[in-house]
């Protein structure tokens, strides 16, 4: 059950649109649950950044649980996740090298198991190679790894769209009024011209121009002139001088009806060919390499999005860049490991809807914060790069709490007077085990002198199935009655008057 409540002058609201911006603050695998309802089939894409779990501690999370542990941690959240995911949805995980192979395994067993499959890894240089951050590592560690999976097996991987341009059609080809010889070559009539009938050279580029490809690589397997050459050109090599042209008819798909094929010159090996620029498209759709440099986006990126965050803060043109290729405006993107709400800033401001999931209580200090900013119309990150002029709007709502904030209230006490000062209240309203025997416990519990062990004690007996209230008592009595009208009225919206 959700609590929607007022941030830093926002107003308590009744109901939520389908086309609202949403956080939430609270366990992210339960909030996770609580979206299935509304959400499920829905969301384009998800990015996650979860803890690398690098035993280093670094986050309020934990980072450093054990492999095993952590792993069930990302499956259970992973499997739900998955089913918010639209047909053409994408999953994209972002990690570093402690736990990339064993993150790879498990994604592999969950999502390609079903419907879904791998597209690809992305490798993210993320520091310099030369610019070590501590000389007692084994290593410098500049690479992170994304894991990209789609929901479908049906699913096309997207491809860069280039404007052409006539920056490389810089070659004139000026031929004899008659050609030297003309043959059948490949089932085409072809005219040859003979080197001293040949005049080749190079201007200014211009879309009239044309352009000069070696015929190498996969241009010979994969290229329709590129197998022409290979299976009727190249067997001349030595029967014609270096350099001699053929003009073919009917190949390509430029503005000529017809092409240049070129014997190489002496001592080289590959022949080429002069085609004119492409009239079928005014673009080139290339595939995405799986490496992309995010080196100097790093460096800056602590100081994008006004609030500190560091160590774990991704720089806005990465999140840019996923987005671009995955998603359109107005499709809905989701990150359930918010942090610094960097995922959320970045869907903003390329227009699109967002739903951020975070636990930490930075939410109030740093993510939520930043989106405000965002709002405000601030010019950092890739702000500029899309003209972000300011706007946009989100819902706040949080879990409502039931043994989740004695659960707080018992990790935050420094003394044993704190913590029994929190057992008292949870006497009183806390969901505890009811196998307990809470005499025998509390003769028990006085003969731990330790902080820690006393806390480890005290967490155990609350249950953990009780953590947050659930939607299905929301009309029982004791729950009402905690429920303001409007956070009532939420819910039903929230929940379409249906719980889970």
């Amino acid at each position: 059950m959700l609590k929607n409540t007022m941030f830093g002058g926002g107003a308590n609201v009744t109901s939520i649109s389908a086309n609202d911006n949403l956080v939430i603050k609270g366990n992210n695998l339960i909030a996770l649950h609580s979206l299935k309802k509304r959400y499920a089939g829905k969301i384009k894409m998800i990015f996650i950044d979860p803890p690398y779990n690098t035993g280093a501690d670094s986050f309020e999370y934990n980072d450093s649980f054990s492999r095993s542990a952590w792993l069930t941690f990302i499956k259970n959240r992973i499997e739900i996740a998955n089913e918010l995911l639209s047909e053409e949805g994408v999953l994209l995980v972002q990690i570093s090298f402690h736990e990339y192979p064993y993150l790879r395994i498990l994604l592999d067993t969950i999502l390609n198991s079903g419907s879904g499959k791998h597209i690809f890894d992305m490798n993210v240089l993320v520091r310099h190679p030369e610019r070590a951050l501590t000389a007692d590592k084994p290593f410098n560690d500049v690479m992170e790894y994304t894991l990209i999976y789609s929901k479908s097996l049906s699913y096309e991987m997207p491809k860069q769209i280039i404007e052409k341009t006539a920056d490389k059609y810089v070659y004139k080809v000026t031929v004899g009024e008659k050609p030297n010889e003309v043959r059948q070559l490949g089932g085409k009539k072809v005219e040859v011209y003979l080197p001293e009938n040949i005049h080749i050279e190079k201007v200014e580029p211009s879309k009239n121009n044309l352009h000069r490809e070696t015929v190498r690589g996969s241009i010979r397997e994969k290229n329709s002139s590129g197998r022409y050459y290979v299976a009727n050109l190249e067997p001349l090599i030595g029967e014609y001088p270096p350099l001699t042209l053929f003009k073919v008819p009917g190949i390509g798909d430029d503005v000529l009806d017809y092409r240049y094929f070129e014997l190489p010159k002496e001592g080289n090996k590959n022949g080429a060919y002069y085609q004119g620029m492409p009239q079928s498209s005014n673009v080139t759709k290339k595939p995405y390499p799986n490496f992309i440099d995010f080196v100097k986006s790093y460096n800056s990126a602590n100081r994008e999005g006004v609030y500190s965050f560091r160590n774990g803060k991704k720089p806005e043109a990465l999140l840019a860049k996923y987005i671009e290729i995955f998603t359109k405006k107005n499709d809905i993107v989701l990150d359930f490991f918010m942090g610094s709400a960097t995922t959320q800033a970045v869907a903003m401001k390329m227009n699109r809807q967002f739903i951020g999931i975070e636990q930490m209580d930075y939410i109030n200090t740093v993510s939520v914060p930043r989106l405000q900013k965002v709002m405000e119309g601030e010019q950092g990150g890739i702000s500029k790069d899309v003209n972000w002029q300011g706007g946009g709007s989100f819902v706040y709502a949080e879990l409502m709490e039931k043994n989740q904030g004695y659960l707080n209230d018992l990790q935050k006490a420094d003394t044993i007077p704190e913590l029994m000062s929190v057992y008292e209240r949870m006497k009183e309203n806390a969901d505890i085990d009811f196998r307990l025997d809470l005499a025998e416990f509390e003769k028990e519990i006085g003969q731990f002198t330790n902080l820690d062990e006393r806390r480890r004690e005290l967490i155990r007996i609350l249950d953990k199935n009780q953590l947050y209230y659930n939607y299905a008592n929301i009309d029982d009595d004791n729950v009402r009655d905690l429920l303001s009208e409007s956070d009532y009225h939420f819910n039903k919206s929230f929940y379409g008057g249906d719980g889970e």
